[in-house]
């Protein structure tokens, strides 16, 4: 079985102006900056031949390209249990209609794709008890990074690793 998700590749100047955000606390596991992503649709485990099907409706998803820009942080979870640390990004609805369109091509393969409202996010920590959260997201409030154009979306593999996640770009698709 193969964990796939449909995401956005961060340009390398993004990615290591999020790593700076990085700060040594043992209640959360920082992502790699090589790891940083965001993600579109998370379809999970499929089968080889599932994924195929997945890459040949992807090479057709239409829209043009559009600027995006990182921008402040927030967390999942509840302020007393956050279980994700994440960047945010500027309103963006080239971004949703992007996301609503990879969705549309995905729902007539019969995947089970997640149900929740979208909510744009570039996942940083994994966190456990005892971060402090409050201090990180007011010292991280007025993050702003300058806007990068998205050109093109992936189709990635996840996979645990004992350091941690693993994220493998299997494909890219330019948006036409």
């Amino acid at each position: 079985m193969l964990r796939l998700f449909v995401g956005i590749e961060l340009p390398e100047a993004v990615r290591q102006a999020l790593a700076e955000v990085r700060e040594a606390h043992p209640a959360a596991r920082w992502h790699e900056p090589e790891h940083l992503h965001l993600t579109l649709s998370f379809i999970g485990p499929v089968e080889q031949e599932a994924a195929r099907n997945i890459a040949q409706v992807l090479a057709g998803v239409p829209g043009p390209s559009f600027e995006l820009a990182v921008q402040g942080v927030g967390y999942f979870g509840s302020p007393e249990r956050p279980r994700i640390f994440w960047a945010g990004v500027a309103e963006s609805p080239p971004l949703y209609r992007l996301q609503q369109r990879v969705e549309a091509r995905l729902l007539p393969l019969g995947l089970r794709l997640d149900e929740r409202p979208y909510t744009p996010h570039i996942t940083l920590a994994r966190v456990r008890q005892g971060l402090p959260l409050q201090a990180l997201l007011q010292r991280h409030a007025s993050l702003s990074l300058p806007a990068f154009t998205v050109d093109h979306i992936c189709l990635f593999l996840s996979g645990g690793a004992e350091q941690g996640v693993r994220y493998e770009v299997l494909e890219r698709f330019q948006l036409v």
